[in-house]
C-alpha cells in the first residue's frame, strides 16, 4: 500500500509562513497534511492511530515544542517527531531525541531533507504498526539476551558499527560480531528498524 494514501503529516508551528510552506511543499508531493498553530490546538486534536509523522516547532507560544513531546510520551503516542529548530535552540532538540524524538532540523529548512526525513518516518511509523509479536513476547525476547548482549544491540541502535562497538567495550571486532549474531537470532530479528522495533515493545 502507498504511505501516501494512508498516511498524516501533523505540521505544529505558530509561524503560519514556516508551516504554509511545509504544507505547500508535502502537499505538492502528494502527502496529506493537517497544520495547528499552537501546541494547544494540535494536543486537543491528536489522533495517534493515525500512521504518519508529527514535524513540530520547538519554540511556540504557549505550549513549547518540549512541552508537546513530554504530553505525547505521557500518552504513549510513537508517531515520529520531526524538531523544526533555530540554531540557538539545537542542545534542546538533542535532549528531546534522547526521550525519542526522531530528528530535527535547523532553520531555514533545507526542502529535499525535509522530504527525506518525512519520507523515511512515514515507512517507519507504517512498518511498527504492522509489528505482529504481541508484547509478552517481546518482553521474553529481550529478557532471553545476556547483558553483554544486550549492552552490544543498545549501542547499535545507536549507529555505532561493529568496530565502533568493538573499541567502546574494548573487545575484539570478531566477539562482537558473534555477539550481535546470536542476539538477532534470540530477538527474530534481521534489520536494524526490527531490532528498535522489537526493543521499544519489549521494554519494561
Amino acid at each position: 500500500m502507498d504511505p501516501k494514501a494512508i498516511a498524516l503529516i501533523r505540521v505544529v508551528d505558530d509561524d503560519r509562513a514556516v508551516s504554509k510552506a511545509i504544507q505547500f511543499l508535502l502537499e505538492n508531493e502528494d502527502w496529506t497534511v493537517q497544520v495547528f498553530s499552537s501546541g494547544e490546538e494540535f494536543l486537543v486534536n491528536e489522533a495517534p492511530s493515525v500512521p504518519g509523522c508529527i514535524i513540530l516547532d520547538i519554540q511556540m507560544g504557549g505550549i513549547s515544542g518540549i512541552e508537546v513531546h513530554k504530553e505525547l510520551i505521557a500518552r504513549e503516542s510513537k508517531v515520529p517527531i520531526i524538531f523544526l529548530t533555530a540554531h540557538g535552540d539545537i542542545p534542546m532538540a538533542v535532549e528531546a531525541m534522547k526521550e525519542g524524538a526522531a530528528e530535527f532540523l535547523v532553520k531555514p529548512l533545507d526542502p529535499e531533507k525535509l522530504l527525506q526525513l518525512v519520507e523515511k518516518h512515514v515507512e517507519w511509523d507504517i512498518k511498527r504498526r504492522q509489528w505482529s509479536v504481541s508484547k509478552e513476547e517481546a518482553e521474553r525476547r529481550v529478557e532471553s539476551l545476556t547483558l553483554r548482549e544486550r549492552q552490544i544491540v543498545e549501542l547499535v541502535l545507536k549507529d555505532l558499527s561493529n568496530q565502533e562497538i568493538a573499541e567502546a567495550l574494548k573487545l575484539s571486532r570478531r566477539t562482537i560480531e558473534c555477539h550481535r549474531q546470536v542476539a538477532y537470532k534470540k530477538l527474530q530479528v534481521n534489520n536494524v528498524k526490527e531490532l528498535k522495533l522489537i526493543l521499544e515493545e519489549g521494554k519494561q
